[in-house]
Order: structure tokens, then C-alpha cells, then sequence
């Protein structure tokens, strides 16, 4: 080539190069990476500079699935597997333009990974496409670990894996080393050649930006286990006996009218009896860590779901799901998880309203057989008062039918004092997931000594879910004699209809990067042949580019009040009632140094109205101190009353690091005139070994009744065998 056309080749060169590449996520072909033997020693310290990372493999081509879905990453990303007989180490080097706008959230475990940059991973070590384990990284170490099975429809997000990991921010961005102990991995000793599967996300947050190493569509996650690619290469490598004892040792003081002072221990045991089957064991257990529920106004006719919060039943609780769980809608409004019927709820155990019940003990057997996901669960809760000793057995059984849909059963019953059938409950679901349309059923039945009727619950769903579009309808009836004793239940003696239309709106830039409007009607049927009640709904849900999200919604109910019901003292008589009500919900951009979030309801209620305003402002000094201060104030106006229940709250969290965390907690509710008082230290001294200090009280600010306290100081030590 002549010099004098050598620049004119450079300027072309330098074009075709700078030109975007876009891949269409949905076709493009699973990608596969390498691993050896490690050949040189490895500090996991963050910093990735031995030697032994430069003989493996690097991937370095990642893809976006948002905001510009298929298109190569802003910014560069370098990962490495490397193995042994005892780990498996991942490397990445995370590089940033502009490290200095790195964004850190949070300290705690579990964090919220859309409010920070971060690095995860995705291992299916038995290759299936349907389960396997998920880690999430902060840049400052903070981690998110969970479980996933069912190809992302089920996730356990109270599992808890072992990892060594650490992180370090330089000049060019910032790094993460992690070494997985194969002892807290399940895979198939069998195979003499492994081939797991596996992806990579890492989120930029200031950007908006999550890449991916084999890509995905926009609405799909780093839990479509399908979706991954292939890791090869490993050798020669078994998961070892698996044995994980965890003892604890806890002091209690208790104030109020049954004050004393205790001490206790007691005893966890996980042991793996096959590679894919394990069994969890627990003497003399204890809670006295679990943070307090949220207080919460009830101004419905129905009772509230509180969420399970203790670590041994979170541990493969959605293994034991059964009812109106099934995410067959995606939209983004955060009540989209609520629950009006499970036929197992495990704060049913230990917990008998509201008071705390001692647990003996008991173990689950959890896991897989072939292709069935099995689990067995036996509870026993001490004599306490005029409650009986009690036994809880639950059995779920579940087979994994074509790509993403299953077929399953489950059988509880509960026994008090040696009564014979105190209760039962059996079920039976179909949950089938063919491309973009889902189905989901389930038949139910209750056998309790003292109703009498039609004990049976029926659902059937049917929805489509594409990048656009979100189309659902089910019936659900609930005979009047059904009661699951060990679950929950919001209505019964109903036939309840819904149908929803929803269009989902991506943006690849400008402020928006979702936008949902949708409508749905929400309709029960008394089964004694009269309407109970309606809800048309019209709403519009919208995801900000950063980060900021708002729900709004318009809706008009019919009510029919056969039975008088009492709302903190205001009585709602007998009668037809329509009326309407405009809802309001923002929550803001939780990167900022102070984040507003609000929500309103305003218009009728029944034969008066109702004006529901809440105001939460989270105040952060870096991503160790944060102050949250909430009001929630809620006025129902009757012609011949007036409510206020009002809930005010204060939180302030001082995380030293990621293994030193402390919160305290206040919470006034109005309306029942209670002060909650929370303070919670945990010291991680070990992997998955803590010393807790809690302090909890309760306080009638009327002064009627004594203050309810507990101070209990708890220590744990996992021992891996």
C-alpha cells in the first residue's frame, strides 16, 4: 500500500471498529468458555494479579439487555475461571471510564443489586437448565446469594452459600476474586468430565446498563437458567460429604409480666445424602435474631399476610409454595406479590396470634429425585399455656415436565396434644409454561373436625406474557367450609374472576426505560348468589432511566355488606356501596443522597371517604450510614365517625462493613397506640457464622399494660466436615 493512502486506510479502519455491534438476543447462539487446573497459587484479595489467572481462559465479549438490547457493553469486562480440588475461583476485571462514579447502595447482605453496580453469577452445575445457584456483587463486597429452580419461576432468595470473595476500586475500575468451596456446590460426582452451566451479569448503574455474557431478552434475568452458556474444562472434582453443623449459644432477658432470664443452645445440622438431596436438622430452635414485622393499619374486612422472616423456613421455601403465588403477572407495581391464599405458611409454626410458641425441633428433607423436586417437612412446637404440644408434617412433591413446567402434590397435617386429624390439607397443581403462554392450576381440599361443608379450592389461569404484551384472566373458587390452618387464607365461600390487559413500553434512552399502562376487573361472587364485591382498575406504571419508579391507578369498587364489620371502632352497616379511589406510588432514585418516596390513596370508602398519604425520606452519608424516616397517615371519614391510624417510623442502620452491621428501629402505630422499639447487631466472624445482639420491646404509650421486652445475645459457628 502507498504511504500517501496509509491515513485515509487508518480513518476507515478506526470507523468499521467504533461501529456498534447488535446480535439479536433472542437467536443468538449459547456461548461456551474454558477453565484448567489451577497451577499457582491465588490470594483472594481482590486484586487480580497472579500469574495462575493468565493461563484460563478470558471471556470478554458481554451484550446488553438494557437500556440497547444486543449491543456490545459501554465498558470493558475480563472474567476467568480457574479450579482445584477443594474450589472453584472466578475473576473479573470490571474496567470504568469513570471509576469515581462507581455506585455503592449498601453494605448489607442481600442488597438491593438494581440500586448498585455489580458483578454476579450464574453456576447449573448439573447442566439441567432448570436450577442452579445465583451470586451478586457489590463493588464494596456486599453479597446476594440465592437458589433458583423451575428455569427462574421459583427462586429461594433466603438461601445462604459459602464463598470466599473480595473486591477492591482502582484507577481503571474495580475487581472481584471469589473461590467457591466444591463442598457447598451440588453437581453429579459420576461424571469423570463436568460441564456446568453458566452466565455473567454485570449491572453499571449510572447508565442504566446490564450486560451479559450470553444474552437475554429485556424481560428475562439472570435466573433463566436456559439461558446460559457452557463452562467446560473441569476434571477429576467431587462435592465431598457436604456435613454442615452449626451450633448456637444464647442468653435472653425478658421484661414484662412473665420477666426471667434464660440461657440456652441448641443444635443445625445440613448433610448432604446425595449430591442433589439434603437433609436440614435443628434441636431446641431459636429466633431471637429475626427482625420485627413492620407495623401495618388494617382498614379491610380481611386479615393481612406477614411474611415469613426466620432462616430455617425461608431456607427452600419456595419448594413448599402451593396457591395464589404463581407470577403470571410481571408488571412492576409492588403489590404484585401480594397474597391472598397459600395452603402452607410456616409462620403457622411457632407463632399462635401473635405470640411466640417454643419449637422443639424438627428437619426437612429437600431436594431432588430424578426429575422430581421433593421435600418433606417435620415440625414439633412445645406445650405453652393452653396451647398442646403440636406436630406438623408437610410433604410437597413436584415433577419437572417439559422446558419450564412442573406437575405436583402436597399433604399437610397438623396434630395437637395426640388428637387425631386437628387438621389436614391436600393439593394437587399443574403449572405449564409453553413459550410465551403459562397456565397455572391447582385443586385443594381441608379436613378440620369441627366445619362442615364444601372444603374444596379450585384456580385455573391462563396468560400470555411476551416483550410487549401481558394478557392473564383466572377463576378461583373457595368453597365455605375451606380453612387451611396451616396456611392462609384472606375470603372462602367465593368465586373469584379476574382479567387483566397490560403493554409494556421499553426505551433504550430519554427519561423512561419502561412505561405500562394496563387494566384488569377483579370480581367476587358470594356462592350464596349475590355480587361481594368489584374492582375496575385503569393504571399506569412507569420505570425511570434512573432508577425512579411511579404507579398510579384509577379504580371503581362495589361493595355488598351482608354482616356489619367494625374499622377500629367506626362500623360499616350492612349495605351497597360504590365508590372511587385515585392511588398514587413513587419511589425514588435510592443512588441519590436523599431519596423521597410517597404514596397516596384518595377518594371514597364504603359510605364515607378515605385519604391515605404516606411520605418516606431515606437520608445516606455514603453507603455505611443511612437514616430512614416514614409517616403513613391514614384518615377514613364516616357520617357519624372519624379513623385515624396513623404509623410512623424511624430506622437508622451503621454498617462498619460487610461484616459488621447494626440497625435500629422505631415504629409508633397510632391506632393501636404502640411503640416498637428494634436494635439489631450482627458481627459475621466466619462464613455463615454470626454473634447477634437484639434488643425488642414493646410499648403501651397509654401506660395500661407493662412493656414487653427481650434482650438476647446469640452466637453461631458453622463447622463444614
Amino acid at each position: 500500500m502507498k504511504p500517501r493512502y496509509f491515513p485515509l486506510y487508518i480513518l476507515i479502519l478506526c470507523f468499521v471498529s467504533a461501529e456498534e455491534t447488535k446480535i439479536d438476543v433472542s437467536n443468538y447462539p449459547r456461548p461456551t468458555m474454558y477453565t484448567v487446573k489451577r497451577m499457582g497459587e491465588i490470594t483472594i484479595d481482590g486484586m487480580v494479579n497472579e500469574a495462575a489467572w493468565m493461563v484460563t481462559d478470558s471471556i470478554t465479549e458481554f451484550y446488553q439487555t438494557q437500556p440497547n438490547p444486543g449491543y456490545t457493553a459501554t465498558e470493558r469486562t475480563v472474567v476467568r475461571i480457574l479450579y482445584d480440588e477443594d474450589y472453584l475461583y472466578v475473576s473479573a476485571i470490571l474496567y470504568d471510564s469513570e471509576p469515581e462514579k462507581i455506585i455503592i447502595e449498601s453494605l448489607e447482605q442481600d442488597f438491593d443489586s438494581q440500586s448498585n453496580d455489580c458483578f454476579a453469577i450464574m453456576l447449573d452445575t448439573f447442566n439441567d437448565d432448570k436450577s442452579g445457584y445465583g451470586f451478586l456483587f457489590n463493588p464494596a463486597g456486599a453479597i446476594k446469594d440465592m437458589y433458583i429452580n423451575n428455569d427462574g419461576t421459583s427462586i429461594n432468595r433466603a438461601w445462604e452459600g459459602i464463598v470466599d470473595a473480595k473486591t477492591s476500586i482502582n484507577e481503571y475500575g474495580w475487581e472481584i476474586e471469589m473461590a467457591f468451596p466444591l463442598t457447598s456446590l451440588r453437581f453429579n460426582p459420576s461424571d469423570a468430565e463436568q460441564d456446568w452451566g453458566i452466565n455473567f451479569l454485570r449491572r453499571i448503574r449510572r447508565k442504566r446498563e446490564d450486560i451479559y455474557w450470553s444474552p437475554i431478552e429485556p424481560f428475562e434475568k439472570l435466573l433463566t437458567i436456559s439461558k446460559g452458556g457452557t463452562l467446560k474444562g473441569l476434571k477429576g472434582i467431587a462435592p465431598g460429604r457436604n456435613l454442615q453443623v452449626k451450633p448456637f449459644a444464647v442468653g435472653n432477658n425478658y421484661s414484662g409480666e412473665n420477666s426471667s432470664n434464660q440461657s440456652d443452645a441448641g443444635l443445625d445440622i445440613k448433610y448432604s445424602i446425595t449430591p442433589s438431596l439434603t437433609l436440614d436438622a435443628t434441636y431446641n430452635t431459636d429466633f431471637s435474631q429475626v427482625e420485627a414485622d413492620e407495623e401495618r393499619v388494617n382498614l379491610t374486612r380481611f386479615p393481612l399476610f406477614f411474611p415469613e422472616k426466620r432462616d430455617f423456613f425461608l431456607e427452600n421455601a419456595s419448594l413448599f409454595e402451593f396457591g395464589d403465588i404463581s407470577n403470571y403477572l410481571y408488571r412492576m407495581a409492588p403489590h404484585r406479590y401480594s397474597r391472598s391464599f397459600t395452603m402452607f405458611h410456616s409462620r403457622r409454626i411457632g407463632l399462635e396470634n401473635g405470640q411466640q410458641i417454643p419449637v422443639t425441633g424438627g428437619g426437612r428433607l429437600s431436594g431432588k429425585v430424578g426429575n422430581f423436586d421433593v421435600g418433606y417437612l417435620n415440625m414439633a412446637t412445645e406445650s405453652m399455656g393452653d396451647m398442646p404440644q403440636t406436630h406438623f408434617n408437610v410433604v410437597r412433591a413436584r415433577g419437572n415436565i417439559l422446558k419450564k413446567s412442573n406437575i405436583g402434590a402436597i399433604f399437610i397435617d397438623r396434630n395437637s396434644g395426640g388428637v387425631e386429624r386437628d387438621h389436614q390439607s391436600m393439593g394437587i397443581d399443574l403449572n405449564l409454561s409453553i413459550n410465551k403462554l403459562l397456565l397455572y392450576s391447582y385443586f385443594a381440599q381441608t379436613e378440620n373436625p369441627d366445619t362442615e361443608g364444601d372444603n374444596s379450592a379450585g384456580r385455573m389461569v391462563l396468560a400470555w406474557r411476551d416483550a410487549k404484551w401481558d394478557l392473564s384472566a383466572y377463576y378461583k373458587k373457595v368453597g365455605n367450609a375451606f380453612n387451611p390452618k396451616v396456611g392462609f387464607i384472606q375470603r372462602n365461600n367465593v368465586g373469584e374472576s379476574f382479567a387483566t390487559v397490560g403493554y409494556h413500553k421499553r426505551y433504550s434512552k430519554g427519561p423512561f426505560l419502561n412505561v405500562n399502562p394496563y387494566v384488569f376487573v377483579n370480581q367476587f361472587d358470594n356462592l350464596d348468589g349475590y355480587l361481594e364485591s368489584r374492582a375496575l382498575k385503569a393504571g399506569l406504571d412507569i420505570q425511570f432511566m434512573n432508577g425512579a419508579m411511579l404507579f398510579s391507578g384509577i379504580t371503581r369498587t362495589d361493595e355488598v355488606i351482608k354482616t356489619p364489620f367494625s374499622l377500629y371502632g367506626a362500623e360499616v352497616p350492612a349495605d351497597e356501596y360504590v365508590f372511587n379511589n385515585l392511588s398514587l406510588y413513587y419511589r425514588g432514585d435510592r443512588t441519590k443522597f436523599i431519596t423521597i418516596n410517597g404514596n397516596a390513596s384518595i377518594g371514597g370508602y364504603f359510605h364515607g371517604t378515605r385519604n391515605s398519604v404516606g411520605l418516606s425520606a431515606s437520608i445516606k452519608r455514603g453507603y455505611r450510614f443511612i437514616v430512614d424516616i416514614g409517616m403513613n397517615k391514614n384518615v377514613v371519614k364516616f357520617p357519624d365517625a372519624t379513623v385515624n391510624a396513623d404509623v410512623y417510623t424511624l430506622k437508622i442502620k451503621y454498617n462498619h462493613s460487610v461484616k459488621l452491621l447494626n440497625k435500629l428501629y422505631f415504629q409508633y402505630n397510632k391506632a393501636d397506640e404502640i411503640l416498637v422499639t428494634n436494635f439489631r447487631m450482627n458481627l459475621i466472624h466466619a462464613p455463615l457464622s454470626d454473634l447477634f445482639l437484639v434488643y425488642s420491646n414493646i410499648s403501651d404509650v397509654n401506660g395500661d399494660e407493662k412493656d414487653n421486652g427481650m434482650i438476647a445475645l446469640k452466637f453461631t459457628k458453622l463447622f463444614t466436615l
